[in-house]
């Protein structure tokens, strides 16, 4: 640390005191003061420039672990262990003081790279293993084309870490884009099939029938309206899907519920014709007369009290038959990853 130093000097005059009229004045006596230190402010050169590499260096670890968290590390391992010596070296001279930020920079985007291009692979082989690439042909064909060039990217001496990163954002741009189509067309299929299965369910009034569980399958089916209005289709699948099944379920519980209790009322009905056709001829032969005869109650009697009941077409969910499309959809997946 540079240091500046100040020094002064203090004069003191004694005055000489008479203590009597024939005295002469003592000549002035000085002090000479020893030179004081006056610290300066740190050269802050070094502080900045470990300020940076701080930042820098902060960056560069996030972006180390998400290509870890990515798999990176496993499917682009000869890359990944390049980048992470590169890294290494680069933080011993920034423990020595040396600004590296500018170099701290480059490596978190190689990283950065290398977590793209992990996602990217994952992205092309969903796609692949649920047949999906006829979504978005031209989509997939411009992916495949992307990670080619950036696999000739890692072996070029020459090529940026910017170059690396743009072929990877490509590739997963390309490939979100197909996943995108299809889970979008799925997911519409997939809640016209939910509403049908409701409707069967309103048929038999399971909105009264079985409360609690026709509720569950309405928020079900409202929480893929809502995963699908916020563009996450693969996700509104997933909720139609669940409540389709749903649907299902309470339908046929409250299915068989009707049909044992209709034949319940079946049955009742049977012995009640029967009980008359047996009172009948009984009253054939021996006719009862008067209005008061014991055993039989009053015309006018009340034999079982009213039931009031929901009405079951207030239980019904009201929820759109046609969901309404996004005013501006989403067109790019590949976008957000920018």
């Amino acid at each position: 640390m540079k240091k500046s130093y100040v020094s002064f000097l203090g004069a003191v005059a004694a005055l000489a005191v008479f203590a009597s009229c024939g005295s002469t004045p003592k000549a002035p006596a000085t002090e000479v003061e020893e030179p004081v230190e006056a610290p300066v402010e740190e050269d802050s050169a070094e502080q900045e420039a470990a300020a940076d590499n701080f930042s820098a260096l902060e960056k560069a670890e996030a972006a180390r672990q998400a290509a870890v968290d990515a798999g990176a590390d496993t499917v682009a391992a000869e890359q990944f262990a390049a980048a992470d010596v590169l890294f290494q070296s680069i933080k011993v001279l920034s423990e020595s003081g040396k600004d590296v930020s500018k170099e701290l920079a480059d490596v978190q985007t190689r990283f950065t790279a290398l977590e793209q291009y992990a996602k990217a692979l994952k992205s092309k082989k969903k796609i692949e293993d649920n047949n999906f690439v006829s979504y978005d042909q031209a989509s997939y064909d411009s992916g495949c084309n992307s990670l080619a060039e950036l696999e000739r990217l890692f072996v070029n001496p020459a090529a940026t870490s910017e170059d690396m990163l743009a072929a990877a954002k490509a590739a997963l741009g390309s490939f979100d884009n197909v996943l995108f189509k299809a889970y979008k067309a799925l997911a519409k299929d997939a809640r016209a099939a939910a509403f049908s299965a409701k409707k069967d369910a309103d048929g038999v009034k399971a909105g009264a029938a079985a409360k609690a569980e026709y509720t569950a399958a309405v928020e079900e089916f409202k929480a893929g309206d809502t995963s699908y209005s916020m563009q996450n289709p693969e996700s509104a699948l997933s909720h139609y899907t669940a409540s389709k099944a749903q649907f299902e379920s309470v339908y046929a519980a409250v299915s068989v519920k009707r049909e044992a209790a209709q034949k319940a009322m079946d049955e009742a009905k049977a012995k009640v014709a029967e009980s008359q056709n047996y009172a009948q001829a009984a009253d054939e032969k021996a006719p009862l007369s008067g209005d008061d005869v014991q055993g039989i109650e009053a015309a006018d009697a009340v034999l079982l009290e009213a039931d009031e009941y929901e009405n079951p077409q207030g239980l019904e969910a009201d929820v759109p038959e046609v969901i309404e499309e996004a005013a501006a959809d989403f067109e790019d997946a590949g976008q957000e990853a920018e």
